[in-house]
């Protein structure tokens, strides 16, 4: 099998300042909620288009994302760059759609290359760019700040060095950095499953916390977005239903077929153990 390639630039400085950063920013942030949900995102009409659009999506395959799982270094990379999304996030009060995209981005980047073992100075860089990147994509590119803004620590990291990272990013892609988020259905799945009016906003922001949490995991991240948006609501509503009453939930939606119940019900116990 061809090895992927080893992503290298010449290093300043390659210790970490965690620490640090948490001290100045706080603990992790899981984004702000004003935005998430997409105003089209309980026409039926428009969740075919995103269900057409995720579908076309390319996604990790089972050996690309087991074989991230279970290398050490790999995982470290990961935690330490979402660590350093979730606090950044917190200085630009990033939505958590932004904050879930980046770590789309960060997943299929390891996928196909390799950050030599030790270089954490490469893993701030490329936490540094898939944020950026993934900012850009929203609406109002007006706020998305300047890269001299993003915090390095003690990285001697330069605007440059970013936005050569930004461009091997996006060439890997193909440019193409559209993806879709679960919090592109949550608007969707939240209007179906919780049937008490007097709940929806504490529904509405505990799927949010729900959906974040799946980070935490890569085989559970790599399920198609309305799946582990579904879930996620499923577990805001009632940690306690059975396979029947989860057939029962899919099956009551508008739109037939989409959603796999053995999909939904991995995610959902999964949740569960992530959120208890």
């Amino acid at each position: 099998m061809e090895q992927p390639p080893v992503f290298r630039i010449l290093p300043i400085r390659d210790d970490e300042d965690d620490e640090e950063m948490l001290q100045e920013n706080g603990g992790d942030y899981d984004g702000d909620d004003d935005n998430d949900d997409d105003p089209d995102g309980d026409d039926v009409n428009y969740i075919r288009i995103l269900i057409g659009r995720e579908l076309a999506t390319d996604r990790l395959n089972d050996q690309q994302v087991e074989g991230l799982v279970n290398d050490n270094w790999n995982q470290q990379i990961r935690t330490r760059a979402i660590r350093y999304i979730r606090r950044t996030g917190r200085i630009f009060q990033f939505s958590r759609r932004t904050l879930y995209r980046s770590v789309i981005y960060l997943d299929r980047f390891l996928a196909y290359r390799v950050i030599a073992n030790g270089q954490l100075w490469a893993v701030r860089l490329i936490a540094v760019a898939c944020l950026s990147l993934s900012a850009k994509m929203n609406d109002n590119i007006d706020d998305v700040p300047p890269l001299s803004d993003y915090p390095v620590g003690a990285y001697n990291i330069s605007v440059n060095a970013i936005q050569r990272m930004e461009i091997l990013v996006l060439v890997d892609f193909n440019w193409n950095m559209n993806c879709v988020t679960p919090f592109d259905f949550r608007f969707f799945f939240v209007s179906r499953f919780c049937r008490d009016v007097t709940r929806l906003d504490i529904t509405r922001i505990t799927t949010a916390r729900i959906i974040m949490s799946a980070l935490r995991d890569l085989r559970l991240m790599n399920h198609r977005p309305s799946v582990i948006a579904a879930a996620a609501t499923l577990v805001a509503v009632n940690r306690y239903f059975t396979i029947q009453e989860l057939v029962i939930e899919i099956n009551a939606l508008p739109i037939n077929g989409f959603l796999q119940i053995a999909d939904v019900s991995y995610c959902y116990n999964r949740m569960l153990e992530l959120n208890n």
